[in-house]
């Protein structure tokens, strides 16, 4: 079954039981999906999750074994059918992570290249170019050679050749991998601006959590092939439906334990008892998506670290919901530090610490794990 959709906008792309077979091994498996016009929809998860495959299903770059593709209504793939249509007759804007640049030509001829084998005549292609060149900043430099151009330079000149044509649908495939962190950031930005200003549909792939957040409207987290979780971002980092969902997006403070005594009446809040040097202590949280537990069962208790708070120095009166700890490393990354905290003299957590305080490794703290805040999963 396709993940839905978002209810405005027509449907751009649609996958339905796609598979893609390297002999045996199925590097797509089963997927369907479905895009609407307008939105940055992005494929997540680590290398050789099928992302980058699922992509270049999309463009036309393999055949299915299985399953069909539609494109703004049209059949372009069909298994069962036979039928494919070749990538040039698709109608796709694509910018690869290498970009793809042609180094003997000039900045304006990168982007009329595409117009030209359309057969557009001149006036409308120098027309079209300087307008796509006035969008991303490149106005002026239409007689540069594309060599002479910086990473941010190239990428936006990627991006101008790919929507010249006007595409159905924009694919980008790891498009910033190859800037620094802080040219990524932005052409994340400035990506999401033109994306907004054109009303474009973009397909986008990344393996990076904070690329994928920050940019799109919904994602798709994926695992040995298949979806794992469709959702807005926000979504998805605060309801994952899976652990590994949970665990591949940001970082997870894990603790494991026993669930205690079942609450009365309806709330749905789990005590999970600690285990080991943290015995004695319990965390109140609500269970995750479909999880159900029987009092006895191992547990465990999960929280984002920028979701634990800290209550006072290590002489304040212990909390029933809260844990001791001691900051045994300490290091300071700009606008937070980034602490490591030993509890119970056994577990070591990651803690994020505001800077305006002032943190000394070797500090006893007490965290408290906000119940609303705290997620519960089988152990």
């Amino acid at each position: 079954m396709a993940a839905p959709a978002p209810d405005s906008g027509e449907t751009v792309l649609a996958l339905d039981g796609v598979s893609k077979l390297f002999g045996t091994a199925a590097a797509v498996d089963r997927t369907s999906l479905e895009i609407t016009r307008g939105e940055i929809f992005t494929l997540l998860g680590p290398s050789g999750c099928g992302k980058t495959t699922t992509l270049r299903l999309v463009a036309g770059l393999e055949q299915p074994d299985a399953g069909e593709i539609t494109l703004r209504g049209r059949l372009v793939a069909s298994a069962p059918r036979r039928l494919f249509v070749p990538p040039n007759k698709r109608n796709l804007g694509m910018v690869f992570q290498s970009y793809a640049i042609w180094p003997h030509m000039t900045v304006f001829d990168n982007v009329a290249y595409p117009l030209r084998l359309r057969g557009m005549k001149r006036a409308a292609i120098r027309d079209k170019v300087g307008r796509v060149l006035g969008l991303v900043g490149l106005e002026g430099l239409e007689t540069r050679a594309a060599t002479l151009l910086s990473g941010g330079q190239m990428q936006r000149l990627a991006l101008c050749r790919a929507l010249v044509y006007e595409p159905d649908l924009l694919l980008l495939d790891e498009p910033f991998s190859n800037l620094d962190a802080k040219l990524r950031e932005q052409m994340r930005v400035e990506v999401k601006l033109l994306q907004r200003r054109l009303g474009i549909t973009v397909l986008f792939v990344t393996h990076d959590q904070v690329e994928a957040l920050s940019l799109s409207d919904r994602i798709a987290v994926m695992r040995r092939g298949r979806i794992e979780q469709v959702g807005p971002p926000r979504q998805l980092y605060e309801r994952p439906a899976s652990a590994f969902v949970r665990d591949f997006l940001g970082q997870t403070v894990l603790l494991r334990g026993r669930v205690g005594p079942a609450h009365a009446g309806s709330d749905p809040a789990v005590i999970v008892e600690m285990n080991g040097a943290l015995a004695g202590h319990s965390l109140v949280g609500q269970p995750a998506q479909g999880a159900t537990f029987a009092p006895g069962a191992a547990a465990s208790v999960a929280i984002r670290p920028e979701d634990i708070r800290v209550l006072a120095d290590g002489g304040a009166r212990p909390d029933a919901h809260a844990l001791p700890g001691v900051i045994d490393t300490l290091l300071f990354v700009g606008d937070r530090y980034e602490a490591r905290v030993t509890l119970g003299g056994e577990h070591s957590i990651l803690l994020l610490l505001p800077r305006a305080s002032e943190w000394r490794e070797g500090q006893c703290l007490q965290l408290a794990f906000p119940a609303e805040l705290v997620s519960v999963w089988p152990a």
